[in-house]
């Protein structure tokens, strides 16, 4: 199921030759999906950039911190099967529930997929 969901993050150029480990699936096309808290250090303590005025920094320490249009955005986040699980306390439309994302990081490009890779995705510029 997990290589179904990356498949379709990536799109259908998947590279013919996958490597997969314990934590991440990685292929030379599609990045690699931050499935661990290890994982996730390739992103945390950076600025995650969507737009002009939406950054979030992504802390080792279990916290998300960042301004979206002038507006705080805070909450915390836990790794779950193999998911980035964040719940937001504050955000531009007010709090926000546990959402868990499927996060593929290719190069500087940091693209996510809400609602565990079957909803709307996002990306960012890891900075």
């Amino acid at each position: 199921m997990r290589r179904m969901i990356i498949a379709a993050v990536a799109g259908l150029g998947l590279a013919a030759c996958q490597t997969t480990t314990d934590t991440a699936m990685a292929t030379q096309d599609a990045g690699m999906q931050l499935a661990t808290q290890s994982d996730l250090a390739a992103v945390t303590g950076r600025t995650l950039v969507h737009g002009p005025g939406q950054t979030i920094v992504i802390s080792a320490d279990g916290t998300v911190n960042g301004s979206w249009d002038g507006k705080p955005i805070v909450g915390t986040y836990e790794m779950k099967d193999g998911f980035f699980c964040r719940t937001l306390s504050q955000a531009p439309r007010g709090p926000s529930p546990e959402d868990c994302q499927l996060m593929i990081l290719e190069g500087d490009t940091l693209r996510g997929t809400r609602d565990r890779g079957n909803g709307a995705s996002f990306s960012y510029t890891v900075t």
